[in-house]
């Protein structure tokens, strides 16, 4: 009898380690790593026909990984990826083809690939994406690149790098020329904390195009830097300091990766009792004051990092961070002044709200009215 309870036990050991390896998942970074996630075609003409990239990864975990599907954005794009298990410390490659057949446009597409680790997963797919500018017929540099600081050109001087997580360095590239007939050597003369700027390759031949790579590093501002960023930068070309700025904007939110699954479920949880506060109808010039309940259904603390609005009508009353206890609740006051609205009529103000619930990293609230 003792030996069946001790076989018994061992079974259910066993089954109940099965288990939890099929139930866990693995971070991105422990597992694969891909050589670039963003490949830039630049400018294409359309006679060439379909364009083709190559993304490689490499199994840096301990099991054998499986890319189980890539989907693409649009049927425009064709993935073709390595079907067999790649071993750990070997590599394996995904094609993307754009077939380069619906106009001169700018074209980002995106590939969703979902990976699975042995009996397991990642914990969220991998997104990589393929961009690029389709034209009808060739143009010249000073037709691609219309705006300049000095001899430097570029297609625009202010982008987004969109959503960035708190302490994670996040990086994009963008096209630019030398509109010279000499080279020229680019120098970041000033930068906001946590932006870098490099050029490849510099200097930059006459009457050529190169790269020029953006990295944020959100760590570098405080960790208390939560919500919409702006981050300039000037340049020294040849020696000689520009005044024209590049400005990269962001938003910085909570970062979630080190977050166990168990973490995840337990973590905070944002509800709104009422998203929408309406004033009514006002005379330009005055002020209204919203209130918002928060409550926090979750059973971990929930922190209210930022609310902010879409400019500098809206003022945040009450004061933040918030932190907000499992099942407590929390009021929020936003003042809005009239007279630095632009428009008048009907109004509508978004406040984003940052929090470190996994659920609802970023909300919206919203203050309605009219204003006569």
């Amino acid at each position: 009898m003792k030996k069946i309870l001790i076989a018994l036990t061992l079974l259910a050991a066993s089954c109940a380690a099965v288990f939890a390896q099929e139930t866990s998942f693995y971070k991105e970074a422990d597992v694969i790593r891909f050589d670039k996630k963003v490949h830039d075609f630049g400018d294409v003409m359309i006679a060439e026909g379909p364009v083709s990239c190559i993304f490689t990864f490499t199994n840096v975990g301990n099991e054998p990984l499986v890319i189980h599907n890539v989907i693409s954005s649009c049927g425009c794009t064709t993935p073709e990826w390595t079907r067999e298990p790649v071993r750990p410390g070997a590599t394996g490659t995904i094609q993307a083809t754009f077939s380069n057949d619906q106009g001169p446009y700018p074209f980002d597409k995106t590939l969703t690939v979902y990976v699975g680790v042995g009996r397991s997963s990642l914990d969220r797919p991998v997104v990589l994406r393929l961009r690029g500018v389709s034209h009808e017929k060739k143009k010249n540099l000073d037709e691609l690149f219309t705006t300049k600081i000095g001899s430097l050109g570029l297609r625009k001087t202010e982008v987004s790098i969109g959503y960035i997580d708190q302490g994670v360095v996040k990086s994009d590239q963008m096209q630019v020329a030398n509109l010279s007939k000499s080279d020229l050597t680019v120098e970041t003369a000033t930068a906001t904390p946590g932006l870098t700027i490099t050029v490849t390759p510099n200097p930059i031949p006459a009457r050529s195009m190169a790269r020029l790579t953006y990295a944020v590093n959100p760590a570098a501002m405080g960790a208390t830097a939560w919500g919409k960023q702006r981050f300039e930068a000037t340049f020294r070309l040849n020696g000689r300091e520009q005044t024209d700025k590049v400005t990269i904007t962001g938003v910085i939110k909570d970062n979630f990766e080190k977050l166990s699954k168990a973490d995840i479920e337990k973590a905070g949880v944002p509800v709104i009792d009422r998203s929408y506060f309406e004033f009514g109808e006002v005379k330009k010039g005055a002020a209204v004051t919203a209130s918002y309940s928060i409550r926090n259904k979750g059973k971990n603390p929930l922190v209210i990092h930022k609310i902010e609005g879409q400019g500098d009508a809206a003022t945040v009353l009450t004061k933040l961070p918030i932190t907000i206890k499992p099942g407590g609740k929390a009021e929020v006051k936003v003042r809005l002044e009239t007279a630095p609205l632009e428009y008048s009529g009907e109004v509508i103000e978004v406040l984003t709200v940052i929090t470190n619930a996994p659920s609802k990293p970023i909300l919206n609230l919203f203050i309605t009215g009219n204003v006569k």
